[in-house]
């Protein structure tokens, strides 16, 4: 009989030990899964920080994605899904794409190249061209590129504006005139678009009819057009 009564007390506080924990443990454990949140905005976070954010929400995070972004720190979140202000049950993992800063390119050398072919190329590279100008060269003929600003191999991030620097034609610098006579001058003028303007005669010793002051003077640089006087023998 004793161990009858010894075995129904068991029973009974194992029952209520059961009670017990369902009450206190088990069912608030339930219960709590079933609660929401609101997902928290943590786009453009630093990654430790998104985490300390979505845990004050009862909310984890992780990466599914590191991806180049031009405008997104390196480090920080892009995207995050599901997305700010959505409703999620509670210990919801959030999928987070970490930026891994602005993609680089180095400036390719492009000097020589005629403009379109320029263009083409930094297109590919994703930058983008600011502005086209142009100034006369000492070796590139019209229309090819004499320089990038940034300089070649300069290091930029995708999406920059560089400035290209076309040439206009050769450089015109003013031919050494002196000891020709008025006929040769003029046929080396004329080669280079230039034209033969004052002549002036005068006393000197020398070969008549010889140059023997000119202006502009000798490596001047000058423009197609322009008009040259002279100074000759008498």
């Amino acid at each position: 009989m004793k161990k009858v009564y010894i075995y129904v007390i068991t029973i009974i506080i194992f029952f209520i030990i059961g009670v017990i924990i369902t009450n206190f443990v088990i069912m608030p454990s339930v219960v709590h899964l079933g609660e929401e949140v609101t997902v928290p905005n943590i786009c453009n976070l630093a990654f430790e920080d998104a985490l300390t954010e979505l845990r004050k929400h009862n909310l984890d995070g992780v990466v599914t994605e590191r991806r180049y972004d031009h405008i997104i720190d390196e480090g920080h979140v892009i995207v995050q899904n599901p997305l700010p202000g959505e409703q999620v049950k509670i210990g919801r993992i959030i999928n987070l794409s970490i930026s891994l800063g602005a993609e680089t390119v180095k400036i390719p050398y492009l000097i020589g190249l005629d403009l379109e072919k320029g263009k083409m190329i930094i297109r590919n590279l994703g930058l983008v061209i600011e502005s086209v100008d142009s100034a006369f060269s000492d070796s590139l003929p019209l229309g090819k590129i004499i320089k990038t600003v940034p300089d070649v191999e300069s290091e930029v991030k995708k999406g920059d504006a560089l400035r290209v620097v076309v040439s206009r034609g050769f450089i015109l610098r003013m031919p050494d005139l002196l000891g020709l006579n008025l006929n040769e001058a003029r046929g080396v003028l004329k080669n280079m678009g230039l034209t033969l303007g004052e002549i002036r005669v005068v006393e000197a010793s020398g070969t008549k009819g010889n140059i023997i002051i000119q202006h502009p003077e000798p490596e001047q640089v000058v423009s197609v057009g322009d008009t040259v006087n002279v100074m000759v023998i008498k």
